[in-house]
This record gives structure tokens, C-alpha cells and sequence, in this order.
């Protein structure tokens, strides 16, 4: 009988008078059939659908330890928001609604003259707007000694108004330095009529060279840094007055006194007041007023360094209100 003409039922039929082991052997064979049958048409997707629904799971597993988590520290999280949420609406209540520039200006060549500093620039950039507050930056350039032109950076960083610096560079000139910097100030942007909240005092840095080499300067060359401005030697053959064989901090300022021509400045020593003008002497450091406000008076005084060279330093002496 040819495979063309095979009758698959006189096949089975003729099957069950096989002798056993065919029988045995063509069951398995069945057997194996059915199982790869059912295993590429339904358990390898089946598997595979599993498989994925147990990763997925592990995956939900994981996202809800990590919602546990975070719900377990909401409360938490939510006060450091609120917490956030006022210092900077503080922060920006303590900006000026309105530019400040002329009495930046100010502070900066009150500082530059109290640190013994030239400012040669000052360029008053365009503003940076932003969302929530206007930068205004200035291009500063001053010449100066190591340590002065420090503290005068630190300085500017301890004004009431908020101001940072940036972009700053040191070049040698001559002996001194010249100091290249980026300063900005800034303004809120909430209207001008709200009140202006005062800025909160807080620990500030303040550079002290104390132990402190200027590191453009070879260490055999380091001198002990006395702060001041390099000056014209005073007069010495100028007989000295009643006031200047006193110590400056014996001296209390307890008013003023003006009229049409001149303002005085009250000073209180013991007992006895004395009244100055603009261009008194005071003090033994040929300390000399420079000018007299209703709350303050503003004066210059000479010394020399260790290397014989003359330097001058501002003073002020503040109005005791409780006199």
C-alpha cells in the first residue's frame, strides 16, 4: 500500500492489533504532539502575558512603598513648604519697590575711603527683570592692597540692602592691585505703596586678616596690615590744641548747634561740652572734622605705618540719644 493511498482510519483501526510497544510508542508520540500543540498555541502566550502581569506588579509593589513613604511624611513636608513659601515672600518684602541706586553709590565710596581703596569705575548696567525681582548690576574697578580690597569686598556683602558680588578678578598694578567685579542690587517688583519690610540682622562675614599673608607678596615681604589710605604727612610743626591730648572715645556727641553761617558739633568730655566745627582738630592722631550731621560727626585722623609711610582712616561718632 503507497503513502497515497494511506487511510488514516483503517490506520488507527489496524492500530489496536499493533503489538505493544508500537502501541506504547505511538501513544507517546501523540502524547509529545498534543503538548507542543498546546504549548506554541496557548501556555507560551499564557506564560508570557504572566511573566509581564508579575512584572508590572513588582513594578505597583515598588510605586506604592514609595506613596507610603511620602504619604507618611506629607505633614512634614508641607510645614517646610509653607515654612519656604513665607521666608521668600520675607525675602521679598525686604526688597526696595524702588531703585536704590544713588545710595549704593553712596555706601560704596563710604566703604572704598574707609578701607583705604580707590574706586576708579563704577558702571551702572542695564536691569535684569525677572518674575519675582529686578537685578540691577554694576561693573565695579578699584585699586588697592590685598587685604583692604578684601575687606572691602566684605563690606559690601554686610550693607542693609541686599548686594552680591560676582565675576571677581585680581591683577597686579605697580604694588597694588586692581580689583575687576560685578556688584548687583536689587528691587522687588510688588508696588511701591506696600511698606517695606526691614531686612533681618543676621551673622555676616567679616574679613579679618588677622594672621593672613597677602599671597601676591613674597612671605619675606609681609608687613603687619594697618587699615587706612595712604596720605600727606601732617603738619607737625602745628601747635596741638586742648582736645587733642584726648583719646577719641573719651568724646560723646550730645547735639548740635547752627545758625545761618556754620554748624557746631556739641562733644561731651566728663563735665564740660565742647563745641567744634568743620575743620576742628580732635584727638592725638591730628584727627579733624570733616562734617557735622544732626545725628553723627564725621572726621579723619593720620598715623603712620612700620614703614614710615602716613595713612588716614574715617571716624565717626554717633549722637547719644539717651544724653
Amino acid at each position: 500500500m503507497s503513502l497515497s493511498r494511506l487511510d488514516v482510519f483503517t490506520l488507527s483501526h489496524n492500530a489496536a492489533k499493533w503489538p505493544l510497544p508500537c502501541r506504547v510508542l505511538l501513544g507517546c508520540a501523540l502524547a509529545v504532539l498534543v503538548l507542543l500543540v498546546g504549548e506554541v498555541v496557548y501556555l507560551g502566550p499564557s506564560r508570557e502575558r504572566l511573566q509581564g502581569v508579575e512584572a508590572r506588579g513588582h513594578v505597583l509593589q515598588q510605586q506604592l512603598a514609595e506613596k507610603t513613604g511620602l504619604a507618611a511624611t506629607l505633614e512634614v513636608r508641607t510645614e517646610r513648604l509653607r515654612a519656604m513659601e513665607n521666608k521668600l515672600a520675607g525675602l521679598l518684602r525686604q526688597l526696595p519697590a524702588e531703585s536704590e541706586v544713588p545710595a549704593l553709590l553712596e555706601d560704596v565710596a563710604r566703604l572704598a575711603v574707609a578701607n583705604g581703596i580707590w574706586v576708579e569705575g563704577l558702571t551702572v548696567l542695564e536691569e535684569e527683570p525677572r518674575q519675582l525681582y529686578t537685578g540691577q548690576p554694576m561693573q565695579v574697578g578699584a585699586t588697592g592692597a590685598y587685604h583692604d580690597l578684601a575687606a572691602f569686598v566684605s563690606a559690601l556683602g554686610g550693607l542693609q540692602r541686599v548686594v552680591t558680588v560676582q565675576d571677581v578678578t585680581l591683577r597686579p598694578e605697580g604694588a597694588l592691585l586692581r580689583l575687576e567685579m560685578l556688584a548687583k542690587t536689587y528691587r522687588g517688583t510688588t508696588p511701591s505703596d506696600k511698606v517695606r519690610q526691614a531686612l533681618e540682622s543676621g551673622p555676616r562675614f567679616v574679613y579679618d586678616p588677622t594672621a593672613l599673608r597677602d599671597p601676591f607678596q613674597s612671605p619675606t615681604l609681609q608687613v603687619a596690615r594697618a587699615p587706612g589710605r595712604p596720605a600727606l604727612s601732617p603738619d607737625l610743626t602745628r601747635p596741638r590744641g586742648m582736645l587733642e591730648g584726648m583719646t577719641i572715645d573719651q568724646f560723646e556727641m550730645v547735639g548740635t548747634l547752627s545758625n545761618d553761617m556754620q554748624a557746631f558739633a556739641l562733644l561731651r568730655v566728663g563735665s564740660r561740652v565742647h563745641r567744634l566745627a568743620v575743620g576742628d582738630y580732635l584727638g592725638p592722631d591730628h584727627g579733624q572734622v570733616t562734617a557735622i550731621q544732626d545725628g553723627y560727626v564725621e572726621l579723619v585722623e593720620l598715623f603712620p605705618d612700620e614703614q614710615g609711610a602716613w595713612l588716614e582712616r574715617p571716624r565717626t561718632l554717633m549722637l547719644n540719644v539717651n544724653s
